[in-house]
């Protein structure tokens, strides 16, 4: 009470005063008294002393009776520095000694000392509290001072002669206080006993959460095979092999983390093809800057296939070209689709292709299930799902993770409101085991990844050739590196997402860089370029979700009549009829689409 009215004095002074609203209401919380500013009182700490009646303050009972008073509560109690009280009780009044009972209740030692003295007050009994602030400490479940008489025997009514009527006026209640007496005294120590017992359970439950987790990882290695590689492989310099760079991505990738983009596959796809000589990107003005607009994919190489009588196309073996990986044969393939000349520019590619729902939604499948499909079929994976148990142990962790995260924050705030405070930390013991063993699982879960023993050592080198081209060694070095492998650097960099390292080391350390078409191009190392990206990856996305929902109408694909060789199936065989023009018949998901040249 005297803290809230302190705070409404502020910009009262000299010959000033201050009333509070009233009248008294406990439940409204409005409280009735006057302050005065004494002029020339000159002390840093002011002391008020309240003096205050009370009517019906006390309890008749038909074997006793009780006076019960609060005398302060609620959290502005911590903030106490001393507590001084007298309760005066007429002497008239006053119960006999051994007819009576007196008890207080609050602070952390669930009761706090008081005296009594018939000759402090002349013609008073007085109860009196003095404490100080050592002995007011509080948890949000005592926060107050409270007192309470009883009397019974002889002088069960002495001082309720005149108490209004109540719901037990003339009950016989004196053993159920005796007995709420003695529940409110063995309070500490029963709760002290459960907080023994929480902390024990709790204990056994971290120890328990720790052999789960030793458990969980032998019985992981029990039911599944995983390899290590043969060779401990720091940085790998070489380029190990001419692997899909989609793949290659995933594959450095699988134990750690995810790539950082999955554009930069796209960009890394795009610059392998224009590594292998099968397009190249250009200006459309070369008076202008290399911007989006301004770019435009020049297709070098068109395989002619021959075509059979069920129309499907057949492999053509050219010495003088590299070979295609899966996703750069997806790429290069929808290039093909959409650049009906020797050119097209970047912005009306990504427009075909956005428009041409059906294909686009198979090429995105395609890529995504690329990663599958080689590592599969080239012995990379155990299986197709080659990281179920990876993402098991990982959605554990995650559970873990969360249940550490409550039992320290949220079980601990609700337990401190409690008797319970925070259980001897027990709380803190399990919550930190959780949250030990959350990082624990997700440690291991970098291990379970079912690769076979040669994926297990092609992981080793591209996980080496990752780590020198993100590492300084490829700057300090001063190491002869040909053209074309710096050509290949650039190209799984940008599929790892580290593109800008290469960049930076090509300034320096290759002075021949000029000699290369694709190193020398600055668009290639460009942030334009990989906006490109960006934008290719949204638009390819956009049109995949719509052929997946079905929200387009009329015919899917792209060329259905008019411009270009549109007519599917159909329009292939009338070209291979007529023999009017050389075709290009891409097979994707067992349709031959038709492209005129």
């Amino acid at each position: 009470m005297i803290l809230i009215i302190l705070t409404l004095l502020d910009g009262y002074g000299p010959g000033k005063w201050y009333h509070s609203d009233g009248p008294y209401n406990e439940s409204a919380r409005n409280y009735e008294c006057v302050f005065f500013y004494v002029d020339g009182l000159y002390r840093e700490k002011v002391t008020f002393e309240i003096e205050y009646e009370m009517n019906n303050a006390a309890l008749r009972y038909g074997d006793c009776s009780e006076l019960y008073l609060s005398l302060y509560s609620e959290e502005t109690i911590k903030h106490l520095e001393s507590y001084k009280a007298q309760i005066l009780i007429p002497n008239e009044d006053m119960p006999s000694s051994g007819n009576y009972d007196a008890y207080t209740y609050g602070t952390n030692s669930n009761r706090f000392p008081f005296t009594e003295s018939d000759t402090v007050n002349p013609g008073y009994h007085t109860f009196s509290f003095d404490l100080d602030e050592s002995e007011l400490k509080f948890r949000p479940y005592n926060e107050y001072i409270e007192f309470s008489l009883i009397s019974y025997g002889a002088d069960s009514h002495t001082f309720t002669d005149y108490a209004s009527y109540n719901y037990y006026y003339n009950d016989d209640v004196l053993d159920e206080l005796r007995q709420e007496q003695a529940e409110f005294d063995a309070t500490p120590e029963n709760y002290k006993k459960a907080k023994v017992i929480i902390l024990l359970i709790c204990s056994a439950g971290a120890v328990l959460i720790i052999l789960y987790d030793i458990k969980k990882d032998k019985k992981m290695r029990k039911e599944h095979i995983f390899y290590e590689p043969t060779m401990q492989i720091k940085y790998f310099r070489d380029i190990p092999s001419n692997l899909d760079p989609v793949f290659a991505s995933n594959l450095v990738f699988c134990k750690n983390k995810s790539r950082k983009n999955d554009s930069d596959g796209y960009s890394s796809i795009m610059l392998s093809l224009v590594r292998k000589g099968y397009i190249e990107l250009d200006r459309i003005d070369n008076l202008k800057d290399w911007t989006s607009n301004n770019v435009k994919i020049i297709v070098k190489y068109r395989p002619t296939p021959v075509m059979n009588d069920l129309l499907e196309p057949q492999p053509i073996e050219n010495e003088e070209i590299e070979t295609l990986t899966p996703t750069e044969e997806y790429y290069f393939n929808l290039i093909i689709r959409h650049s009906h000349g020797n050119d097209i520019s970047m912005k009306d590619f990504q427009l075909k292709v956005s428009m041409d729902y059906e294909n686009t939604n198979t090429f995105v499948k395609n890529i995504e299930n690329s990663v599958v499909n080689i590592g599969v079929s080239q012995g990379y994976f155990q299986k197709a799902d080659y990281e179920q148990p990876k993402r098991q142990t990982k959605s554990l962790s995650t559970l873990h993770g969360i249940l550490g995260v409550l039992l320290i924050t949220l079980v601990n705030l609700i337990s401190y409101q409690t008797c319970l405070d925070l259980a001897f930390g027990a709380f803190f013991i399990l919550g930190i085991a959780f949250i030990f063993s959350s990082l624990y699982l997700r440690k291991l879960a970098k291990k379970y990844v079912l690769l076979t023993q040669f994926g297990e050592d092609e992981y080793a080198k591209w996980k080496g050739l990752y780590d020198f081209l993100n590492s300084e060694t490829l700057m300090k070095e001063r190491t002869v590196i040909e053209l074309p492998i710096w050509e290949q650097y650039l190209v799984y960099a940008t599929a790892f997402g580290i593109s800008e390292k290469v960049i930076t080391a090509l300034k320096i350390r290759c002075p021949d860089m000029e000699m290369s078409p694709m190193l020398s191009n600055p668009y290639y190392r460009s942030s334009s370029f990989h906006y490109s990206s960006r934008s290719f990856r949204s638009v390819t996305r956009s049109a995949s979700h719509i052929a997946r929902s079905g929200g387009y109408g009329g015919h899917g694909g792209y060329g259905g009549g008019g411009r270009g060789g549109g007519g599917g199936r159909r329009r292939s065989l009338i070209l291979k009829l007529k023999g009017m023009f050389s075709t290009t018949s891409l097979l994707v998901n067992k349709k031959i689409f038709s492209l005129q040249i």
